[in-house]
């Protein structure tokens, strides 16, 4: 590509593109892998568990069999109880710091700019193409489309109800009345963060396009191509800071040691 940046996509030359496709950007700090990774692992061994722990003679969301095989692997339901609570407060206590000191930088400054028209029009036209309606090109995303941020805001949403009823149910907090809605609560706070996870782990580990949104979870980068393509807004950002940067670095005309 040439020096100057442009304000909105354009067609790549095969040159080009592959010269992109060899550069990477970086896109994830090691906190943010670190954090995802430990909620990813967590939301599995809670969802299984809690899932095993939902039964009786007149009700249970999992095969008879699943429960007991979780069961069994922890000796019995009680300790597959502690361990489900403890793991829950330790989840608590690890995120509940990133939350309060990530907000300004990870919920304010990337999620919360949500109701942007190319975010809302990105969802119109992403359901459009999945359901072969439209050859409409996707508008230009920023480091997170608005699917992502549509997920995250959920995920926001949900945990602190998810985190407080939870602490509810495990010490029998305020009275059985509280204890009785906090159940109902967790279930469904609990619900909607599964749903948007299934859509989640399917656009990200499964959906050919994403995959490299998937990898830079793992490796913190994404190759420049897919960036442009992908997250044009946030490829020009970086680019217009590094350009910034290299006026900045060259030696002013006039100045001392400048030729």
């Amino acid at each position: 590509m040439t020096s100057v940046i442009p304000s909105a996509p354009v067609p790549l030359s095969y040159e080009e593109a592959a010269v992109m496709g060899q550069r990477s950007m970086k896109k994830h700090h090691v906190a943010i892998m670190i954090v995802h990774w430990f909620n990813a692992a967590t939301w599995i061994l809670e969802v299984t568990t809690g899932v095993a722990l939902i039964t009786s003679r007149l009700f249970s969301v999992a095969p008879a069999w699943f429960s007991a095989l979780v069961t069994g692997v922890f000796g019995s339901r009680a300790n597959l109880l502690t361990f489900h609570v403890a793991l829950g407060c330790l989840w608590i206590a690890l995120l509940l710091p990133y939350a309060i000191f990530g907000f300004r930088n990870y919920l304010r400054a990337e999620m919360l700019n949500f109701f942007e028209e190319d975010d809302r029009r990105w969802l119109v036209i992403r359901l459009k193409l999945i359901l072969k309606r439209t050859t409409e090109a996707l508008p230009p995303q920023d480091a997170y489309n608005a699917g992502q941020k549509a997920f995250a805001l959920v995920v926001w949403a949900m945990v602190p109800l998810v985190a407080a009823s939870g602490l509810v149910m495990a010490f029998q907090l305020v009275s059985t009345a509280v204890v009785g809605w906090a159940v109902v609560v967790h279930f469904m706070a609990v619900g909607a963060v599964v749903a948007g996870l299934l859509v989640h782990v399917y656009m990200g580990a499964v959906f050919p396009e994403e995959k490299p949104a998937f990898f830079s979870m793992i490796t913190g980068n994404v190759n420049e191509l897919f960036a442009y393509r992908h997250h044009f807004k946030w490829w020009r950002k970086v680019k217009l800071e590094e350009q910034a940067r290299e006026q900045a670095d060259q030696p002013k005309v006039g100045a001392p040691g400048a030729p």
